[in-house]
């Protein structure tokens, strides 16, 4: 039962996982499915930058109804996302930094450019019902945030990886302490 208790971050982070995955694959697969297009870009969000010709394209090929369930996918379930994966990427951070716990600001700068980018996202789509058009300004804005959260996305997933490699290389070097070493 102390091994346990001693590896609760482990076990919260192991769950959140699953959570993230389960969010990802039935909640957001799920309510996405109303504005999805066979063989399209079926989020801004999803490409790493895109110019006004992309953005135009993607709104142009998908009808009203469809628009209307792309802004409330993200106003409501794109939104709650970063919650759920900064939640899971922060615990992993927790565990396997424990003397570096500060790295856990990388998913939480993710989490708010994420952010950024649905309401940047948002503000395109208004102005695209209501005008037929949006900004050039806005656009590379948008653009740039998407890239800075992949950034921020593939520096996470770099950080896991490494902390796994140690933890695998302090596991072979005393397997009785690998998972109550201190990185």
């Amino acid at each position: 039962m102390q091994q346990v208790y001693k590896n609760r971050i482990f076990y919260f982070a192991i769950t959140s996982t699953i959570g993230m995955f389960v969010y990802a694959q039935f909640i957001l697969g799920h309510y996405s499915s109303c504005f999805y297009i066979p063989d399209a870009t079926n989020s801004l969000g999803l490409t790493f930058g895109y110019d006004i010709n992309m953005v135009q394209h993607f709104f142009k090929i998908r009808s009203v109804e469809q628009l209307n369930c792309y802004d409330h996918f993200i106003r409501v379930w794109d939104s709650i996302f970063p919650v759920v994966y900064t939640l899971m990427y922060s615990l992993w951070f927790v565990y396997l930094f424990k003397k570096w716990q500060f790295l856990v600001i990388i998913p939480i700068l993710h989490m708010f450019s994420d952010w950024i980018e649905n309401f940047i996202e948002l503000l395109l789509l208004d102005s695209y019902i209501n005008t037929n058009s949006f900004s050039e300004q806005i656009v590379s804005l948008g653009s740039n945030v998407t890239i800075l959260k992949w950034v921020f996305s593939i520096l996470t997933y770099s950080i896991i990886i490494f902390g796994i490699i140690i933890k695998l290389k302090n596991f072979r070097s005393s397997p009785k302490q690998h998972l109550n070493d201190d990185n």
